[in-house]
Order: C-alpha cells, then sequence, then structure tokens
C-alpha cells in the first residue's frame, strides 16, 4: 500500500505502522507488576546524577528538527545550483543521525527487558554480549548492528517485532559510507566507492528517498510514542499509588512545566523520600541509586523503627505513619486501599 503513496501520505502510513507495533512498550498492559519503577526508568533514561549540559538526547532532537525544516525549505538556485542533491545531501546527515543515536535503541531494549521482566540498566546491551563482544564494548562501544541485533531478539522473545522495522531502512553499507564520507551523488543516485574496504555499491534515488523516510518515520513515531507516555504519566502527578506493601511506600509521579513526566517520588511512612528526576538542569537524584548487577534501582527507606508496627517496618508500634508533602502541594500522602 504504502508503495503506491507518494510524499507525506507514504510517510504517515510508514509512521502509523510503526506506531502500531512500538506502542505496547510504551503502553505496556501492566506497568505496575514488574516493578514500575523499572518502566519509568526505561522512559525517563535513568543514568544516576548529572549536570546541565551533558544529555545528548535534546541536543539530538533538535538537530533532528533543524535537519527535516531545512529539507522543507525551496533553495534559492544562485546559491544551490543543484537543489534535489542538496536535499539529499542534508537527507543522508539525517538519516545517519538516526541510526546513530543511542538514545532511541537503549529506550527501546530497556522498554523490551521491562516486557519480559529482566530488568533495568542505563547500558541495557551489555549482558546480551558474547565474553568477546564485552571485551571488545570496553574499548569501542558498540556499533548500530550489534544494537540492532539485541532488539531483534528481545522483541521476537516478547512477540514485539520492533527490530523489524528498524531493518527496514537500517543499511550498515550506507552508515559506513556517510560515516567515511565515501560516497558520490551522481546523475541516477548515490555510489560508494569501497566501502569501507567491503566493495563498491550504488543506490537510487528512489531506493534512497525511500530509506530516509523511513528511518524519518521510525524517529517521529518513537519521538511521539516517548512524550505521549511521558504525557500519560505526566496527567497523574499529584496523586500517589501504592508501591511497596511491605515498607508501604507510596509513588508519586513528577512533572515539568509541560506536564509531561520527569520524575517519581517514593513516600516512606517514616517521613522519608526517595526521589529521581531529569530537568534541564541536570539530574537530581536523592536516596536511590542504579544497582546494576541486580539490573535494578535501589531505593533507601530511611530509619527502619526499633520496635516496628505491623504496619510497616519504617514505623515505631502503636504509632501513625507520617509521610512527606505531596508535591507542590500542603497534603500529606497517605496509604490507602
Amino acid at each position: 500500500m504504502t508503495e503506491e503513496l507518494t510524499g507525506e501520505q507514504k510517510l504517515d502510513a510508514i509512521r502509523d505502522r510503526y506506531v502500531d507495533v512500538m506502542t505496547p512498550l510504551f503502553f505496556p498492559k501492566d506497568p505496575i507488576g514488574h516493578d514500575i519503577i523499572r518502566y519509568f526508568a526505561s522512559l525517563l533514561r535513568v543514568v544516576g546524577m548529572e549536570d546541565n549540559g551533558w544529555d545528548p538526547y535534546a541536543e539530538s532532537r533538535a538537530i533532528l528538527d533543524d535537519l527535516n525544516s531545512l529539507m522543507q525549505i525551496d533553495l534559492p538556485p544562485d546559491r544551490f545550483p543543484a537543489p534535489d542533491r542538496t536535499i539529499f545531501r542534508l537527507g543522508l546527515v539525517f538519516y545517519n543521525h538516526i541510526v546513530e543515536m543511542d538514545a532511541p535503541y537503549e529506550v527501546l531494549t530497556n522498554l523490551l527487558r521491562f516486557a519480559l521482566q529482566r530488568g533495568y540498566s542505563p547500558n541495557p546491551f551489555y549482558q546480551f554480549l558474547s565474553e568477546k563482544e564485552q571485551k571488545q564494548f570496553k574499548k569501542r562501544g558498540l556499533f548500530p548492528r550489534q544494537k540492532i541485533n539485541i532488539v531483534k531478539k528481545l522483541g521476537t522473545e516478547a512477540g514485539i517485532p520492533v527490530g523489524g522495522i528498524i531493518e527496514e531502512f537500517y543499511r550498515g553499507d550506507l552508515r559506513n559510507a556517510i560515516s567515511h564520507s565515501d560516497f558520490i551523488l551522481t546523475d541516477d543516485g548515490f555510489r560508494c566507492r569501497n566501502g569501507n574496504w567491503t566493495g563498491a555499491f550504488k543506490i537510487s534515488y528512489e531506493e534512497l528517498d525511500d530509506l530516509i523516510t523511513k528511518a524519518k518515520a521510525f524517529i517521529g513515531a518513537f519521538f511521539g510514542l516517548e512524550r505521549e507516555a511521558r504525557r500519560f504519566w505526566g496527567e497523574r502527578a499529584g496523586q500517589v499509588i501504592p508501591y511497596d506493601p511491605i515498607y508501604k511506600g507510596l509513588m508519586e509521579v513528577l512533572a515539568d512545566k509541560d506536564g509531561l513526566m520527569n520524575g517519581f517520588k517514593v513516600h516512606w511512612p517514616n517521613n522519608s523520600e526517595s526521589t529521581y528526576r531529569r530537568t534541564d538542569a541536570g539530574i537530581d537524584m536523592c536516596n536511590c541509586f542504579l544497582d546494576l548487577p541486580n539490573s535494578t534501582i535501589q531505593l533507601f527507606v530511611g530509619q527502619y523503627a526499633r520496635q516496628r508496627d505491623p504496619f510497616s517496618p519504617l514505623v515505631e508500634a502503636g504509632e501513625q505513619p507520617v509521610y512527606t508533602k505531596i508535591e507542590g502541594s500542603d497534603a500529606e500522602a497517605r496509604w490507602t486501599l
């Protein structure tokens, strides 16, 4: 069907199909049962404490927005004698930025791990590498192909074919040619001279446009779902839900000025709290830490009671639980079932 469409119709049709594939990851049927903090961590890309100016995600979005806008402009012929080729040159940079971005692979892999009950990690690929690959990773990181293979493997296990949609536009030889500036745009298409020593190849402009369009549809679907998932939870800011049935912790979603979830807070009945929040000024992480060996986030619960009340090990026998106030409110959090 999409082959019969052109332009924005084709882009919209592909993006809608990609959204359908990825929606179960961003909106799982049971976000609570497998520890909702691991799900939130996947959406928020929890990496620990971080100062302002160290998160490349926002900059990557800005670059892609700029490139996409530039590709829509009617270029003045006196400055751009071959405007069609200029658009394709911008498209190649756009394409390569998408396939090289870390965040989409990391978020999708962690959401797949959540679906499979395999915990959360800021480096979600490492445990799925062979011993040889783990040694190489420490020296040079991972190539997109390795990340895609892991996404495909986990997607197959989860019954969510997200790796298949990435395969629709990812070409390792094209990625290498762009990265190494080893290509020429000719009258009949894209040519690579030696393919980073793997051999010369050609791609027609029609096929190249198809690959760029599908990459654009993918990143548009990813950005849209990521934002809508954070908006869905951001709308629940100011509310608390039972989180820990033993210690009686209460989970509160935190939201930014746009109403998007940007963190979470767990209120404990001994007047302490565990908080994670990502803002433009950096990351605030209080009374919680990444537990990499166990693929999770551990929370500090504060001081235990000397004589524990049946309600919670954090409450002194015979005393009432005391929770901190809900964000931006004078109301104290309360345990209710």
